[in-house]
């Protein structure tokens, strides 16, 4: 798994071929099959493995609102771009494997208690707010680590970085959807 995660990280989710991992291990391509079965079992592990890191960066986060959990979110996905970008490539994993249902449930669980709160109040289904909540926080997610929010921080002020701009964003998407 740490073989395959370092390939992820340094070389993207194209370079993972179950030949490249094993010969970076030094084992054999059929050494896989005991435990993960096929590629695709190794990368839903990982990709699990992901949500689980995920679910314990918004714990971690101190997240006491939709903006802190949020930015935890954001944050996980820029300090893991590669792993982050197979979390979500049903073409690459098994979303009906249950380990990875569980662990995926559980860290969208985390950030959607926070937006199903903020919806019940104005009156929304918990559902709605969720799904609203989380494509914006992934909205951003997938900008920062594309690098396509740089050019929009440059162009907002040049005395803010990143960190403040997307929590800038995030007090805009809160003050947008709370009147």
């Amino acid at each position: 798994m740490a073989s395959a995660r370092e390939i992820l990280e340094t070389q993207g989710v194209a370079a993972l071929k179950l030949r490249a991992i094993t010969r970076q291990v030094g084992v054999s391509p059929m050494a896989v099959a005991p435990h993960f079965g096929n590629l695709c079992g190794l990368l839903t592990a990982l990709a699990t493995q992901g949500f689980e890191e995920l679910a314990h960066a918004i714990k971690t986060g101190k997240a006491r609102s939709l903006k802190d959990a949020g930015l935890a979110y954001i944050y996980f996905a820029i300090r893991n771009p590669g792993l982050f970008t197979l979390m979500f490539r049903g073409d690459a994993i098994d979303r009906s494997d249950p380990a990875f249902a569980g662990a995926a449930g559980d860290s969208f669980a985390l950030l959607g208690t926070w937006a199903g709160t903020s919806g019940k109040a104005a009156g929304f289904a918990p559902q709605i707010a969720e799904a609203v909540m989380w494509g914006k926080v992934h909205g951003l997610a997938i900008l920062a680590i594309d690098g396509l929010l740089t050019p929009l921080v440059q162009a907002t002020d040049p005395h803010i970085d990143l960190e403040q701009f997307l929590e800038q964003a995030l007090d805009y998407m809160k003050a947008a959807t709370s009147g």
